[in-house]
């Protein structure tokens, strides 16, 4: 059988043609100002961005934030626990700016002592 006539396209070239209409897409949005947007929401994901809107999720962060200074128990005034502040409403909705762990009322105990930062 000949099978000449039969103008297919190679795995190649639509692997090729899926990459570029990618890149294409990627730079149309950094250029309209996307990007922005996209490492806005990116950044919210994997830094605790809704951290500052609620209370209590504040004071869950906080729990694992001091589970994870346990694991690292000589270096617990460089842990995220001490140094990470929050941005929440109190029950009335007064924003309270900058709390801490301890400010939160989320107290890690380590080895029997309440820690301080």
């Amino acid at each position: 059988m000949n099978k000449k006539g039969q103008g297919g396209l190679s795995m190649n070239t639509i692997i090729i043609a899926i990459i570029g209409i990618i890149v294409l897409l990627l730079i149309v949005t950094f250029f309209t100002g996307g990007m922005a947007t996209v490492f806005g929401k990116i950044k919210g994901v994997f830094g605790g961005g809704t951290a500052g809107s609620d209370m209590a999720l504040s004071r869950s962060f906080c729990e694992s934030y001091c589970q994870t200074a346990k694991l690292n128990k000589d270096k617990i005034g460089e842990s995220t626990y001490c140094n990470k502040k929050f941005d929440v409403e109190d029950s009335q909705g007064n924003p309270l700016l900058g709390q801490s762990c301890i400010a939160l009322g989320v107290e890690c105990v380590i080895d029997g002592k309440t820690q301080t930062c």
